[in-house]
């Protein structure tokens, strides 16, 4: 697959395995430019797709706010500081999620970590996280 199909794929399916990313895809930038197309949309990264017990990584992104969850494999975190104080809706894949108060962050801080767990497949440390 070329490097705007897996692009497309991304933005289409709403996720995707971290490993099929190729290296010249600029991830960060790909969200951006949907955000500024369509705000309230929403990704999930694995690390390995095939495995549920895997680690994954979901931002969504709406104007200059953000959410960012992270799941271990066991259980499920958001941002400590959360500073929406009523539910959110975000879309993912076409499929609707509302999220509580409490998981909105800035979209800055929100791509600082997706850029860090690309980068390392942990949890991001930009963020101070709380089980969910």
């Amino acid at each position: 697959m070329t490097t705007n199909a897996i692009a497309s794929e991304l933005l289409t399916e709403g996720g995707i395995d971290v490993g099929e990313l190729p290296a010249d895809l600029d991830v960060v930038e790909t969200l951006r430019e949907a955000n500024e197309r369509q705000p309230q949309q929403a990704w999930s990264f694995f690390v390995n797709i095939a495995d549920a017990a895997s680690p994954e990584f979901s931002i969504g992104l709406d104007g200059d706010r953000g959410v960012v969850t992270w799941w271990d494999g066991q259980d499920s975190f958001r941002p400590a500081h959360g500073t929406n104080t009523e539910p959110v809706d975000y879309w993912r894949g076409g499929h609707h999620s509302q999220l509580p108060e409490g998981h909105e962050i800035s979209a800055d801080d929100a791509l600082t970590a997706l850029q860090e767990f690309l980068r390392t497949h942990e949890r991001p440390t930009n963020i101070e996280w709380v089980w969910d």
